[in-house]
């Protein structure tokens, strides 16, 4: 098949999945709501107009009493989710506003559990339990609704992008900013780094998979599948962190070039019309792009430690030659702990060459920049 025939097949393809993810996933929390007996059933207009607000409050009452057993509440969260999807801009912020501030923290519970803290003074036992009451107090309810999308199908990727929605809409907002802080603890532990998976990307990839590829790269743009084949061919390696529950959404994923010697400028590396290379008599791998591909994780960082595991975990992965023997660091990359929401690029990437008798990647310094990193400048003593 030539290239612009499987180019054109590639993109009906991911047409397809597209669309039939989104349909499985309206369809997957429609039969979630419906397995409780009588099924549950909500409607309400796009904006979300007062009356349906009461009716969405005791919805999010009935989830917390959790009346019904397990396969009830999450039928309740089902239809809850469901609904937040179908509803306009304007009725999405009523919906958090009306969870963050109708199912915060108890004030007066909290302020009762403070004043009891103080009394208890220098008596442990009193002052342990004060501590544990006061604990749960803070313990705000909409937590648990959190969790009860968590455990829907594809309800990580749920909360993900709705802490993106979120993170919006915190400026002068005390109560959204406190929930968007919450939902971002909740997500740092399960997204722990210990949970993802490392993957190499390729052609051959899932057509889903390559598409977001595209569109997640932010440091230099992909110009259309023959980029994108570009970069993938056989003088170039792409890796990707994957959690196990989004298992076709890369969350980072780093772009390497294998090569004989430095390259001179990262433009040299992205020119589709330069010959493809020889891997086997490479001994340079260029970490050239970074990215982080969802904006509901930004403020967990884990970019660090992908680039750490693709270099200290040479076989099968960077390192698929004998005569490699200088994984390479660029000078800057992008902070993606702090990166600003509308940065879109980064300064291209200088190579930094690592010693042979040091052959890994030195630890980050100050702004993601590798301690003693220069052009043309040796890592290790």
């Amino acid at each position: 098949m030539d290239e612009g025939r499987e180019t054109a097949s590639m993109t009906q393809v991911v047409g397809t999945s597209l669309m039939a993810r989104l349909k499985g996933l309206a369809r997957l929390w429609r039969d979630v709501a419906s397995a409780a007996k009588g099924g549950e059933t909500l409607s309400f207009a796009p904006d979300l107009p007062d009356d349906d607000l009461e009716r969405l409050r005791r919805q999010m009452l009935a989830c917390l009493e959790g009346r019904g057993g397990e396969v009830s509440a999450r039928a309740r969260a089902a239809a809850l989710g469901r609904e937040y999807l179908s509803l306009s801009g304007d009725g999405r912020k009523r919906f958090l506003g009306l969870m963050a501030g109708s199912f915060g923290p108890d004030r007066e519970r909290v302020d009762g559990a403070t004043q009891t803290l103080l009394a208890a003074g220098d008596d442990d036992g009193a002052r342990i339990k004060a501590e544990a009451a006061l604990r749960a107090a803070l313990e705000p309810p909409y937590t648990r609704l959190l969790t009860q999308f968590n455990a829907l199908p594809e309800g990580v990727k749920f909360l993900v992008d709705l802490r993106s929605e979120l993170v919006g809409l915190t400026r002068d907002n005390p109560a959204l900013a406190a929930m968007e802080a919450t939902l971002k603890d909740l997500l740092s532990a399960w997204f722990d780094v210990g949970f993802l998976e490392l993957h190499r990307i390729t052609w051959h990839s899932s057509a889903c998979v390559l598409e977001k590829i595209m569109a997640y790269e932010a440091v230099h743009a992909i110009q259309g599948w023959g980029d994108l084949k570009n970069r993938l061919d056989s003088d170039r390696r792409l890796y990707a962190f994957f959690h196990p529950r989004m298992p076709e959404e890369p969350l980072i994923f780093v772009e390497v070039a294998l090569v004989k010697g430095i390259a001179g400028n990262v433009h040299e590396l992205l020119d589709p019309a330069a010959p493809v290379g020889d891997p086997e008599s490479a001994d340079t791998a260029i970490f050239y792009s970074i990215n982080n591909a969802q904006r509901g994780l930004n403020g967990i960082s884990f970019g660090n430690f992908l680039i750490k595991r693709v270099v200290e975990e040479p076989e099968p992965r960077v390192q698929e030659t004998q005569d490699l023997r200088h994984p390479v660091a660029p000078s800057r990359l992008p902070s993606l702990a702090g990166r600003q929401a509308g940065a879109r690029r980064a300064r291209p990437a200088d190579a930094v060459r690592a010693s042979p008798a040091h052959p890994s990647v030195q630890r980050p310094g100050r702004q993601g920049q590798p301690e003693g990193a220069g052009r043309g400048r040796r890592l290790g003593r």
